[in-house]
């Protein structure tokens, strides 16, 4: 079975599986919002520091991979 049809809601007669990709941009956008209206916490200066030291959350340093040290 096809990706698209499998993500059909169980109304319309389908699994309704949730499409993942959407579901993943979602929870990105959530994790962004929440960094921008909590500028003065432990987690966004810890972020800040690794991943986006110029201070603009939509422009992150590029990283060739992740890294979990």
């Amino acid at each position: 079975m096809a990706w698209d049809t499998l993500c059909i809601p169980k109304g319309m007669g389908d699994i309704g599986f949730r499409d993942l990709r959407l579901f993943n941009f979602a929870l990105l956008e959530r994790q962004v919002w929440w960094l921008i209206n909590h500028r003065n916490i432990l987690c966004y200066q810890v972020l800040s520091s690794k991943y986006f030291p110029n201070g603009n959350v939509f422009h992150p340093k590029r990283v060739d991979k992740p890294s979990f040290s």
